[in-house]
């Protein structure tokens, strides 16, 4: 390496010489069940859970049918099932189109601190590599032989694709975490793609059985190709698919790794071209990034126990918003009736830097497309207002120039409210409705339902089944349930994913 600038200064944070990415794949390859508290397996099986659910519900909303059929003219018939559909992908296109499914009503899971919705990266990826598994590998992989063909015609347990999910898991927060979380959102990445990236190839990786060496390769692709940019909030329909698009680029990582395909080593704590180092370029963060955050408290640490469940379908930085309003609503029934609306003069909406950058902007345009209004403070407040709920009902094209609601969008403001910049308080919001008559209410939520408690087991199998009661009909409800919750004993999850691949109504 070169000389490097005098005024910067090199530590322990940033220190090319740390062997961090090294020693994530090290313990990527020796996880185990074992080496997993029973707690953390079963929270991992509600994930998978909870992002099938996403995954049901939205494989035939409008963007990703329109999806569907756009990669369906130009990639030929695979081995890989998508769900909700009878035809079957190449693996690529079909972790591109599972992972976007998931995401594509957000309504799937967050890391608060590290902002990710890991089941769309996670899964996206395994699903796909879960049925190439035992696709004859070309050539060999680095070490002169390839480790699957050791093992022809073995099937993918149910055990090795949680442990794998979970590998995964752990994989993306800590990705985030080196790297301030949160401050990408501020800058106008979109983090969850750029962390999902590394996630989806750890995950694809430990499946597939690779070597320490070739799963850092595989990570070292992954976050190659690790980009989405935040102004996808806004227009298009191209927000949904950008996790899909990381769940590919993991498991492209992963496949060509198998093959002995060599990528980017010690990618995390590279100065020169590194994930850190280039990611971090811009904050006013010190350190800018700490490679240390990539293995802190690896293997006593859980981030799978810290991933965050949406109860709405919206952005998770507008939770508290919407439960700051629903309060009021309770507190205040005769002020917030639709007849009443008329009285309100303003609202005025506190939200942390990170989440008014994100979704504290005013609507420049009416109507919003669905993407814009489930990511727009304003038009969120506004909508729990006039429905007392934020569903995927609230977002349909036919919903979404209604006078009542714009007329409280335009009366509706939104500011940086420092109280809410602390850790696990980010999503929190203060809200002040001012009426005619000089009156005001106001409500604060520090942190929304499912932060401190968490949300439980038992909630999460409830919005699993009011979900898919809406795409699905019972018995494949109940089927897919027991085998996600009994996926440690299941021999063989071609089971599961063919199950997931009949077709599902519309949910909108």
């Amino acid at each position: 390496m070169g000389k490097h600038s005098t005024d910067e200064v090199f530590d322990e944070t940033n220190n090319e010489d740390s062997g961090v990415t090294a020693t994530l794949c090290n313990w990527i390859v020796g996880l185990e069940k074992k080496d997993i508290p029973d707690d953390v397996l079963e929270r991992g099986k509600h994930l998978i859970l909870d992002g099938i659910a996403c995954g049901l519900v939205g494989a035939h909303v409008p963007w990703s049918e329109q999806a569907v059929d756009a990669v369906l003219s130009y990639e030929p018939e695979g081995q890989c099932n998508i769900i909700g559909y009878e035809e079957k992908l190449g693996p690529l296109a079909a972790a591109t189109l599972n992972g976007g499914f998931i995401q594509a009503t957000e309504l799937d899971d967050y890391h608060s601190v590290a902002p990710l919705h890991s089941a769309s990266v996670v899964l996206g990826s395994l699903f796909g590599a879960a049925q190439v598994k035992n696709v004859k590998v070309r050539g060999f992989s680095t070490n002169g032989q390839s480790h699957e063909a050791q093992e022809p015609g073995r099937t993918v347990s149910g055990i090795d694709f949680l442990v794998a999910a979970i590998a995964g898991f752990e994989t993306g927060p800590r990705s985030g975490m080196a790297i301030h979380g949160t401050d990408l959102l501020v800058r106008g990445w979109h983090s969850g793609v750029v962390f999902g990236c590394p996630a989806a190839a750890a995950a694809a990786s430990k499946l597939l059985g690779l070597s320490a060496v070739n799963t850092e390769s595989a990570i070292g692709i992954a976050c190659t190709q690790a980009c989405g940019l935040m102004a996808a909030q806004f227009e298009g329909m191209v927000k949904r698919m950008q996790h899909g698009i990381a769940a590919r680029n993991g498991l492209f990582g992963a496949l060509l790794a198998r093959n002995g395909y060599v990528g980017i080593k010690k990618v995390y704590e590279r100065r020169y071209g590194g994930f850190l180092n280039m990611f971090s370029q811009g904050n006013t963060k010190t350190p800018r990034y700490d490679v240390r955050e990539v293995v802190a408290g690896l293997g006593d640490v859980w981030h799978t126990s810290r991933i965050r469940f949406k109860l709405h379908a919206c952005v998770g930085g507008c939770h508290g918003l919407v439960e700051a309003v629903e309060s009021l609503q309770k507190a205040h029934p005769q002020r917030f009736s639709g007849e009443a609306f008329g009285n309100i003069k303003s609202i005025k909406v506190g939200l942390s830097e990170t989440i008014f950058h994100h979704d504290g902007w005013a609507p420049h345009e009416r109507p919003l497309t669905s993407t814009g209004s489930q990511m727009c403070a304003a038009y969120i407040s506004a909508t729990q207002l006039v429905d007392s709920q934020v569903l995927i009902a609230q977002f349909a094209d036919s919903q979404l120039n209604r006078d009542q609601v714009w007329e409280l969008v335009n009366k509706t403001t939104c500011h940086h409210d420092s109280q809410f910049d602390k850790p696990n308080h980010q999503c929190g919001a203060h809200v002040v409705v001012e009426f005619d008559d000089g009156t005001t209410v106001e409500e604060t939520v520090q942190m929304p339902k499912g932060f401190d408690p968490p949300i439980t087991n038992e909630e999460i199998r409830g919005k699993y089944r009011r979900l898919a009661a809406s795409v699905i009909d019972q018995e494949r409800i109940e089927t897919i349930e027991k085998l996600v919750l009994g996926i440690d004993q299941l021999e063989d999850v071609s089971e599961l994913l063919e199950a997931l691949a009949k077709p599902t109504k519309s949910a909108v």
